[in-house]
């Protein structure tokens, strides 16, 4: 068994869909003619590979994952462990769609509380690979609502050092790319538009039999809408610091695409200054006071999700504005995928004057964009021809809206 593993373990690092198939067809065969029970090992291997299907029609396979699962638990009785955990967590996650999402949230529910002792410590601790696959899977629906119950969750594992049940995960710039994606695939439950308040006032007058209505209005002010979408209550409650002000971040959810940005800002804002080093001016009550986002790496796929946001929820300026400095501050090099998706974001503006103004912004990028393909040809090593093939669709489709 140990030998069919290596086998197909190395069939699975190809990134082939025909080294993938064989693999399946490898595992088939061993438990016709050899092991008609695969362990524990060889099982999370297979789940594993379920969140990675040969057909890319399907982005994973989350019936073949809960039937492998399904027999190994049930079946077989064998023990589950973390590593098993992840991989069936992921494979539901990746599928993209709302209900296999919330299996890999019970599955993870299943692992926390199923497996707990007399005394209430859990025989498994999630770990980073834990909460990225569940991100994978709120990325995918935009519920941010348990993103930002992750990314809390996180922070809180680190300050409580002495519960045996804390989490032992650090944040990097994976979580937070899951996190910025999510916020991007997140759709507000409305709009705020400017609105008239108005305040009311009685007055009696002397007669006594009527009464007159004193009304004061003022322009300009935005009414708060319903709290809707809000988050479990017994999640923690994330509080950030911004430069002007200390906003918190409430179990309540984002209720504008201003929101959305605001709330990324200080994020990645707070991203800068722990890794800088910076003296923070929060208190020692927050929980984001010490910080935890020094081992976020600052690398061209994070502030590819950071544009995203602002690609979905902020105004084509704003974008073209963070597209053009923020790679310059911080001294790094885009890669041809943040070239794409900047041609995609011209592609889909939105009518009336976004659709005049693009071409400019679009140009600029397919300039540099020449420049990148050209380099890469020459260096030998071409750019793929499927992201050499969606830069050109993105263009076309600008120049003809």
């Amino acid at each position: 068994m140990q030998t069919y593993t290596s086998i197909i373990s190395s069939l699975f690092a190809r990134p082939s869909s025909l080294a993938r198939a064989q693999a399946w067809d490898i595992f088939s065969h061993m438990r016709y003619v050899a092991h008609p029970n695969p362990d524990i090992i060889l099982y999370t291997k297979m789940i594993r590979a379920c969140a990675n299907p040969v057909s890319i029609r399907f982005s994973s396979e989350p019936e073949k994952a809960l039937d492998l699962w399904t027999e190994m638990t049930v079946d077989h009785k064998i023990p589950p462990t973390v590593q098993a955990y992840n991989a069936v967590i992921l494979a539901c996650a990746r599928s993209g769609t709302k209900t296999y999402v919330n299996e890999a949230f019970r599955l993870a529910r299943q692992m926390l509380d199923s497996h707990r002792d007399a005394r209430g410590i859990s025989a498994f601790r999630p770990d980073k690979k834990t909460f990225c696959a569940l991100l994978e899977g709120t990325k995918r629906i935009g519920d941010l609502g348990r993103a930002r119950w992750i990314l809390a969750e996180m922070v809180r594992g680190g300050k409580e050092g002495g519960d045996p049940n804390k989490v032992d995960a650090e944040i990097d710039d994976e979580v937070m790319m899951h996190v910025f994606n999510t916020y991007a695939a997140y759709t507000p439950p409305h709009l705020r538009t400017p609105t008239l308040v108005v305040a009311n006032q009685s007055k009696t007058t002397d007669t006594g039999d009527t009464s007159k209505v004193t009304t004061e209005v003022t322009a300009g002010v935005a009414v708060e809408g319903p709290q809707a979408n809000s988050s479990s209550s017994s999640a923690p409650s994330l509080v950030l610091e911004d430069e002007n002000q200390n906003p918190a971040f409430s179990h309540i959810l984002p209720q504008s695409r201003t929101d959305v940005i605001r709330e990324v800002k200080i994020l990645f804002n707070r991203i800068l200054r722990d890794r800088s080093d910076a003296d923070s001016t929060a208190t020692a009550s927050l929980p984001f006071a010490d910080k935890v986002f020094r081992g976020v790496e600052l690398n061209p796929k994070l502030l590819g999700a950071y544009l995203s946001v602002f690609y979905r929820h902020a105004t084509l300026d704003a974008a073209r504005a963070l597209f053009w400095k923020v790679f310059e501050d911080l001294g790094l090099e885009r890669t041809p995928r943040i070239y794409v998706e900047a041609l995609e974001r011209c592609g889909n503006a939105r009518r009336g004057h976004e659709r005049r103004d693009v071409v400019g912004f679009a140009d600029e990028v397919w300039e540099k964009w020449k420049v990148v393909e050209a380099n890469a040809r020459a260096a030998g090593k071409p750019i793929h021809a499927r992201t050499v093939e969606r830069a050109h669709i993105a263009m076309m489709r600008t120049l003809a809206v």
